[in-house]
């Protein structure tokens, strides 16, 4: 059996009341390039009796993670590192709902399990191994940059963090699957342990009444906007939405500030989806337009 690649960082925030442990808020933290994992010292507690060993004890003390991703996103910054964000002030900004990524007296980096997968070839067959390091605590990360040259110099994040016993029963740190038969079944098998479910579509509220001009109708949202996220919106006869995560709002869709008077007729429908940065759609919604009446 050989190693051949490394995929899915997946990480939950671990929590434990007694030696009950739970996992929530999971997510990717970005793409695999590197792993390695290197234990603190467990040197042999040896008991002699009768003038030679009689026993002898090698419990797991502790160890270090040290993960290699392709970058590090904004949004994996705050459940990992325990940082928050912060509106940034957006006049004369074009880029929708910026914000800072604050790291302060406040910062608290949380536990999180810490889940992959490893390709392999065994006997001839790719085959792909789940991993679960099942408590760690990363460390803040420096920065390193280089400028951009004639040819580009790709520039990977590494990341460090503490690998500690799990509170569970026997105190568990480190599992890892048999050999399964693709990618997507270890994926499956980590995001079980770290109760990862596949995320859908989100549901907003959209209300509409009349606006403060003729034509115009004055929307409202809920739940709030999230930050780095922006709203585009659609009004028409009828209006179709999106209805898979991650569905692509690029075109057909008019960005809005969440708060400017939208143009448009009584009666007509008008559609409101919350996107990514990427122009992905992360929540919709809809209502009939209620728009004051022409003088």
């Amino acid at each position: 059996m050989a190693t051949i690649g490394l995929s899915k960082p997946y990480f939950a925030k671990y929590s434990h009341t007694g030696s009950k442990v739970t996992y929530t808020g999971g997510a990717l933290l970005g793409k695999y390039t590197e792993l390695s994992i290197e234990l603190d010292s467990q040197d042999a507690n040896i008991l002699y009796a009768d003038n030679a060993a009689a026993e002898s004890d090698q419990q797991f003390t502790g160890g270090t993670a040290t993960v290699t991703t392709d970058d590090l996103r904004a949004d994996v910054m705050v459940p990992v590192f325990g940082a928050k964000e912060e509106p940034i002030d957006s006049d004369g900004i074009g880029t929708l709902s910026p914000a800072w990524i604050v790291f302060d007296d406040d910062q608290n980096a949380p536990y999180v399990g810490l889940g992959g997968v490893i390709k392999k070839k065994v006997d001839g067959l790719i085959k792909w191994v789940g991993f679960i390091l099942n408590k760690t605590q990363f460390t803040t990360p420096g920065i390193s940059a280089v400028t951009q040259g004639e040819t580009i110099e790709w520039q990977t994040q590494q990341l460090t963090a503490t690998i500690l016993r799990s509170d569970a029963p026997k105190h568990p740190w480190f599992r890892i699957s048999t050999p399964m038969d693709s990618e997507a079944d270890a994926e499956a098998a980590v995001k079980q342990y770290l109760c990862i479910q596949d995320p859908v579509l989100g549901s907003l509220s959209v209300s509409s009444e009349a606006g403060s001009e003729a034509g115009k109708t004055k929307i409202s949202v809920t739940p709030a906007l999230t930050p780095g996220n922006h709203y585009v919106y659609q009004t028409g006869s009828t209006v179709t939405l999106p209805t898979e995560l991650g569905e692509d709002v690029s075109s057909d869709w008019t960005p809005w500030n969440g708060t400017d008077e939208i143009t448009a007729a009584t009666g007509q429908e008008l559609g409101v989806v919350e996107a990514d940065s990427g122009e992905m759609a992360v929540a919709a919604g809809k209502t009939t337009v209620t728009a004051n009446p022409a003088g």
